[in-house]
């Protein structure tokens, strides 16, 4: 699937002409710079959800403060979940508690949050764990999902290659899912939830198109936004 901005130039147009079937309407409590995070973002958490039958009395982790987690942080406490999130932020974590999220890991200080993990679910682990991290989490990540759970694996900002032991994924019967946005279909059903919860995606900074270079720049030196970076238009 060709998806304008990753494998198809032109993600800072202006204007696109697209097939009618492949846009969704805006919620109507969202504003545009809002609603950009939606296709993206929104979507895969939303599927992250669907992927684990998220609600009432799942526990869900989520590793880090980036706009996927904070999706799901959010769409999860509508659906009624516990939420764990990690940072090595204190103020990012207070942050994530202001949204909702239950328990909070301070990875810097607690480099076992599985343990943490297990230790605040009575040992039986998270139904599902939005994996970003990669290489140097990911058996972390399994150790810390109960069984019978998932690990939804969408990023690898440690490193893309990792030795895996598939013993205690085999043992818990886990389900691990790899995700890549999503479909139209998703989008409308993650744009739905957003607006009946509604929903204010977490956009921590607006830049123009002017500034295009230090967006960038700021995104790729990690650790310094919480939520969405999003790029307004002065129509």
């Amino acid at each position: 699937r060709q998806m304008r901005g990753i494998s198809l130039p032109g993600s800072l147009a202006e204007y696109v002409a697209l097939p009618a079937n492949s846009v969704v309407p805006v919620p109507a409590h969202l504003s545009f710079e809002a609603a950009s995070t939606l296709p993206i973002a929104g979507t895969t958490a939303w599927n992250a959800l669907r992927a684990a039958d998220v609600g009432p009395g799942s526990v869900v982790v989520l590793l880090g403060t980036g706009g996927v987690s904070i999706f799901t942080l959010q769409l999860a406490k509508a659906a009624g979940a516990t939420v764990i999130i990690t940072s090595s932020s204190d103020e990012k974590l207070e942050r994530a508690k202001a949204l909702g999220a239950d328990h909070l890991i301070n990875y810097r200080s607690t480099p076992d949050w599985d343990g943490k993990v297990l230790e605040l679910t009575d040992g039986l682990g998270a139904d599902l764990i939005v994996e970003t991290g990669g290489a140097a989490t990911f058996a972390r990540a399994v150790n810390a999902t109960a069984p019978g759970g998932t690990l939804f694996t969408i990023g690898f900002v440690t490193g893309a290659e990792a030795t895996v032991d598939l013993l205690p994924i085999i043992i818990k019967a886990l389900k691990v899912v790899g995700n890549n946005t999503g479909s139209v279909s998703d989008l409308k059903d993650a744009a739905r939830a957003i607006g009946a919860a509604r929903i204010e995606p977490v956009v921590d900074k607006v830049f123009s198109q002017e500034e295009a270079t230090e967006a960038y720049t700021h995104m790729a030196a990690g650790g310094l936004h919480f939520g969405k970076l999003v790029f307004g238009l002065d129509w």
